[in-house]
């Protein structure tokens, strides 16, 4: 299986603006970043991920339900699975380009696919931060890779106003922003082969795909090196308290203790 550790086509550095832009804001984007063979690379990568079986110990699956209709939501724990992937997320093309944002050297901390198919729900607004807060960790940044393009109709990103680093919001008690609707929203469409970068403090949120097309994404997180390499024991956590439906036992309610690691989508 082919790597692509050139998948971020340009720039292979941020402008002193674009560093500005990003500290100010919150996230920032970059268009174009996959040239044509790295995108179409990437969505044969998440066809062929789509079709592997739900499978107990391996790679991890949850679906939205709607009575006994299942509708495939998120995919996680991918790389000990998939070597392309791997040498991707590993790539020193990404981990120097976030590691510049972050001021720090940047270690993995996880990756997921949303798949948002049509009639896909909403993810409620929130921020990162808290639930990413069970490691010691503070300070987390996002790229969010299009695989297909997001619109207003299938469920773009919309990102918050900044409240920066370091400062969590008021929440309700399912962990999403109680004051969403006095905060001003923008929304950001995304070609396909475009990635946002997004800290774990802006706010964000999607509503549902209302339209006939998929909104499929790759979600990348980065850590702070300085503060240790977790990856392996949060997919264990994750596993643990909120496995996928192949995993679950009979009779558990997997509620209250899976809520760091359910805010804000439609997966139940």
């Amino acid at each position: 299986m082919s790597s692509m550790t050139s998948i971020v086509s340009k720039p292979h550095s941020w402008t002193e603006q674009q560093q500005r832009d990003f500290q100010t804001r919150g996230y920032i984007r970059l268009r174009g970043s996959l040239d044509g063979s790295a995108l179409t690379e990437l969505r044969s990568w998440v066809d062929d991920l789509t079709s592997w079986p739900e499978m107990p110990g391996k790679w991890m699956k949850w679906f939205e339900r709607d009575g006994d209709k299942r509708t495939l939501c998120r995919m996680e724990d991918l790389l000990p699975h998939h070597e392309g992937l791997r040498d991707w997320c590993y790539s020193a093309t990404l981990t120097d380009l976030v590691s510049s944002l972050m001021g720090e050297k940047a270690v993995l901390f996880k990756e997921k696919i949303n798949f948002k198919l049509p009639g896909g729900g909403a993810y409620g607004a929130h921020q990162d931060a808290p639930a990413f807060a069970s490691y010691g960790h503070h300070y987390h940044i996002t790229a969010m890779v299009a695989v297909d393009p997001a619109t207003a109709t299938n469920g773009a990103l919309e990102m918050g106003p900044p409240c920066g680093r370091g400062t969590i919001l008021s929440q309700r008690s399912d962990g999403t922003l109680s004051g969403e609707d006095e905060m001003s929203w923008r929304l950001e469409p995304l070609d396909a082969g475009d990635i946002i970068f997004f800290d774990s403090y802006v706010p964000h949120r999607s509503h549902p795909n209302q339209s006939d097309r998929s909104r499929r994404a790759f979600f990348i997180t980065w850590n702070q090196a300085s503060l240790g390499e977790v990856r392996q024991q949060y997919f264990a956590d994750k596993r643990r308290l909120f496995p996928p439906e192949c995993e679950r036992q009979d009779g558990v309610d997997y509620g209250a203790a899976a809520a760091t690691f359910n805010l804000g989508n439609p997966i139940r």
